[in-house]
């Protein structure tokens, strides 16, 4: 019996870090997983070797949004400064929440999917997220572009949830 069922858009997505929703992303990208391949040589067997799933990894997600003025504006430089001090000031921080000892604290970033009518679709929770780069605009005086601010993420794990 066939189904209604139609491919989903990639720009209605976004980005919650905690309890706050990160909106006007442009871009996010590297969202994958990927196993390592063992390769063993057999003894007589010289037309091929052995494959084996070896460890995963996790790829770094991008993050790219023009930059703005406001509240938030700055929150994503914030948290990669104190990743870099070592500081993790909660006050400053962009990934907090209120603090809930029965929900999992590692689920704290999630990039977000949405249907054609705002419903959430579709979640993946990185877990144990954490900037491992920030980079500013690009300034060139001969060009009308936005400035655009990028946030790589290193995660230790995803979890998909569908709606």
């Amino acid at each position: 019996m066939p189904t209604n069922e139609h491919p989903l858009t990639g720009f209605r997505f976004s980005l919650e870090l905690g309890a706050i929703q990160v909106a006007g992303f442009s871009e996010c990208s590297g969202l994958q997983l990927e196993a390592k391949v063992y390769e063993y040589k057999e003894g007589g067997r010289n037309s091929s070797s052995l494959k084996f799933p070896d460890t995963g990894t996790v790829g770094n997600i991008t993050l790219k949004r023009g930059i703005t003025t406001g509240a938030n504006s700055n929150a994503l430089f914030k948290w990669q400064l104190d990743v870099m001090s070592g500081t993790f000031d909660k006050n400053t921080n962009p990934n907090k929440r209120n603090f809930d000892p029965d929900k999992d604290s590692d689920k704290m970033c999630s990039i977000v999917l949405y249907d054609e009518l705002k419903n959430e679709v579709k979640r993946w929770n990185l877990r144990r997220a954490f900037p491992v780069k920030w980079r500013g605009p690009d300034f060139r005086s001969t060009t009308n572009e936005i400035a655009i601010e990028t946030l790589e993420l290193a995660c230790e794990g995803i979890e998909l949830q569908e709606k």
